[in-house]
């Protein structure tokens, strides 16, 4: 038995997507209707408005498109990433034109829900009309799952969802450790070919990707991390007044990945924005992954693109840092869906031009930093290729190899064009682009963004020659030269270390054998300028410290990754051609089995299970449940809430960790702990979270040039003169 595929309802007859569409908009006004009653019906209103708001903006606008026949990877990506513009530039146009009409707030619930669904009749309007000659047969699937792997599979974020309850509620990381184990197993199977077929391997990265995430996110009952809370602060700064101060000088607040998505999330489904951001915002970023295999698969096959896949989620920051960043979580998802469409070359070019600047002007307003990473990336790109194409046609044939050899994708039924190559990558696009930055950023929020930008260029050019090559101002190179606390940590360095000289074998045999490995002209030519850019977060002052190396590392690996995977095949096919034994070798039987193991070698290094097993200083989030985080309970929430309305607004003073928190209360009035109490003002408060409380110490932090260091100091020095004024158990405040 078979049913219509819902991830493919752009491709339904007219009439049967009309009528389809016109339910479930009722279903989502009925279920409303009775919540805003008092009858709440649990999940409904939640799951209902998310698969509302999330994917039929997008498809109505793909139907407009007359795009068909994408396959169900690149249906569910493009109206997922449609969805989201379309969302942030309703919350823009309504923030600009209601008060101009008198209505004075735009994102309320009344106001933002009563506009969606216009937005979305008129859209429905367009696609239809557009697309009325569309006949193609709906595409279907089995009722029953092709593969006893689909269930399991499924079932892995919902470990993760047990697992980060348990370890909250009760201290028990046992249900993690299982997910982190079968996540193992799974990178295994898929290396030694066994029991997940490659019509799996989508499910397969989606679940593994939303189970990592979801593992570290839902630890606790409130947000955690850093960037996250002064995010929060400003979602929780418009759904107040209904209204987006677009002119608060602070940079994040010209992201519409933040001032505009994550409160229209809010109010439609009725959540939390603390459960946006540790729920919707993974369900989103998980995409990222799922695009990376869908983008490599396409170019150099399924089984390579899982293990890139796998690779990047494996790396910590992906599960770790990025949960704490929300508007580069999005911003990653628009930069995924702008190299799909770019490799994609059976559109139509005025279509893929559509896309390209869509989802290019989506990720300018996410994320200032990505966006800038990006666009100057695209300009070596295009003058590689540029230059590939002035080559003498000898030479230009070499390097581009296969390409264009009516290579056959069975996933999708996407065909090269034999013989005819259409340059995706050219400068009226870079142009476009750069404008569209340009005005944002010098308009929005003051000219923040701009001005840090240029700030950070300023940095950067008055140390490169004063200070090279030096640990305190070149962040990526202090990594490097430290020392490692133990033993089994170098081991881990030296893992790292190991990805980043196969990435670099990988360029090379890509390079040398484009007949073999058929990668995109322009894929290649910006991968070498994010290798450029992994270079730079070395050896370049201030460079990977204005983001931090570990996720200037991560979004290099957005392109990067997959050729981490050629160069491990390249390595071992050397090696066996040497030592023909090594194929007898446990694990080396053939370079995807010897890569799965490796890379899962490198998942159990990031996730911090190895050190929790051995018990060599533990650096997991999730699976570590003492130490100093910034992961804060709820005592520690309802202290900064009391001193939030009870402060009157007099300076606060708070150690590094919990610095974080407060940010999300009251950014303006808080102080770091200084090593010296005597500078504390008077007229004052000092916050103490649960472990300032218990372990009686504070984190002072010191940063010298690009390189942060911290140091914990007596909790006492700071009490001694001062009158408590608040305390919960968990949290405590003293006064002067």
């Amino acid at each position: 038995m078979h049913l219509l595929d819902p991830f493919q309802m752009n491709d339904w007859d007219n009439r049967r997507f009309f009528w389809t569409f016109q339910a479930l908009q009722i279903a989502l006004i009925g279920v409303v209707s009775l919540d805003l009653a008092g009858y709440h019906i649990p999940i409904a209103r939640e799951g209902l408005a998310f698969l509302y708001i999330t994917f039929l903006p997008g498809v109505l606008v793909l139907k407009a498109l007359r795009l068909h026949n994408l396959g169900a990877i690149e249906t569910t990506l493009y109206s997922a990433g449609l969805s989201l513009v379309v969302l942030m530039l309703t919350g823009l146009s309504a923030n600009i034109i209601y008060p101009l009409l008198g209505y004075t707030q735009p994102f309320s619930f009344g106001a933002l829900f009563l506009t969606l669904i216009v937005v979305m009749q008129v859209l429905l309007y367009i696609a239809l009309t557009r697309d009325r000659e569309h006949t193609g047969s709906a595409p279907t699937v089995p009722v029953v799952p092709p593969a006893p792997a689909v269930p399991f599979l499924i079932l892995l974020p919902l470990l993760a969802i047990i697992g980060a309850h348990v370890r909250s509620e009760y201290h028990m990381v046992t249900y993690l450790f299982l997910l982190l184990i079968l996540i193992a197993l799974i990178g295994l199977a898929v290396g030694f070919d066994r029991f997940i077929p490659a019509s799996c391997y989508p499910l397969a990265v989606y679940s593994i990707a939303l189970a990592l995430l979801y593992h570290t996110s839902l630890i606790s009952g409130y947000i955690w991390g850093y960037d996250i809370h002064h995010e929060l602060h400003l979602v929780n700064s418009v759904l107040g007044p209904g209204l987006w101060d677009m002119t608060i000088p602070y940079n994040t607040n010209a992201m519409l990945s933040i001032v505009a998505l994550a409160p229209t999330y809010s109010l439609i489904t009725g959540l939390d924005p603390v459960w946006v951001f540790k729920i919707i915002y993974p369900i989103l970023f998980a995409f990222v992954p799922l695009a990376l295999y869908r983008v490599v698969g396409k170019q150099a096959g399924a089984r390579i693109g899982f293990l890139s896949a796998f690779f990047f989620v494996a790396f910590f920051t992906f599960y770790t840092e990025m949960i704490s960043l929300a508007r580069q979580q999005i911003a990653e998802f628009f930069l995924a869906l702008t190299i799909l469409a770019m490799i994609d070359k059976s559109m139509d070019r005025g279509t893929r031009a559509f896309l390209l600047i869509t989802f290019g002007f989506a990720i300018i307003v996410s994320h200032y930093g990505l966006a800038s990473i990006y666009l100057l990336s695209l300009i070596p790109a295009w003058a590689l290729l540029l230059f590939r194409e002035h080559l003498p046609a000898g030479i230009r044939t070499k390097f581009q190899g296969a390409e264009g050899t009516g290579n056959r994708d069975l996933l999708s039924g996407w065909r090269t064009i034999s013989g005819a190559r259409v340059r995706t990558l050219v400068f009226p696009y870079i142009l476009v682009l750069a404008l569209i930055a340009l005005l944002w950023y010098s308009m929005i929020a003051g000219g923040t963004a701009f001005a840090t930008l240029a700030g950070i260029g300023d940095k950067i050019a008055g140390t490169l020659f004063a200070e090279p090559l030096s640990p305190t101002t070149a962040q990526g190179l202090h990594i490097l030269t430290s020392q490692s606390v133990t033993l089994l940590h170098s081991l881990a360095k030296g893992v790292h270390i190991a990805t980043q000289g196969l990435i670099v074998i990988g360029l090379l045999a890509t390079f040398l054998k484009r007949e073999r490995w058929r990668i995109e002209s322009e894929y290649l030519a910006i991968s070498l300028v994010f290798l450029a850019i992994n270079l730079a977060g070395i050896i370049v002052p201030f460079f990977a410290s204005s983001l931090n190396t570990s996720r200037l590392y991560h979004i290099t690996l957005i392109f990067l990754a997959p050729f981490a995977i050629i160069g491990g095949i390249t390595l071992y096919e050397a090696a066996v051609e040497r030592l023909r034994a090594l194929r007898t070798v446990p694990g080396m039987g053939t370079a995807y089995q010897a890569l799965s193991v490796f890379f899962v070698v490198f998942l159990l290094f990031n996730t911090g299970l190895i050190y929790q097993i051995a018990g060599d200083s533990p650096t997991s989030m999730a699976l570590e449940t003492s130490g100093d985080k910034p992961v804060f309970s709820g005592k520690e929430v309802r202290g900064a809430e009391w001193l939030l309305v009870e402060g009157n607004r007099r300076p606060i003073y708070v150690d590094g960790t919990r610095w974080w928190l407060l940010l999300g209360f009251d950014p303006d009035h808080q102080r770091y702990l200084p090593a010296n109490a005597s500078l504390v003002e008077p007229d004052s408060y000092t916050y103490f979270g649960t472990y300032n409380i218990v372990k009686e110490s504070v984190r002072i932090e010191v940063k010298e040039h690009a390189v942060l260091e911290a140091d914990y100091i007596s909790a006492g020095t700071f009490t001694g003169d001062r009158h408590k004024v608040y305390d919960n158990a968990g949290s405590a405040i003293y006064y002067r």
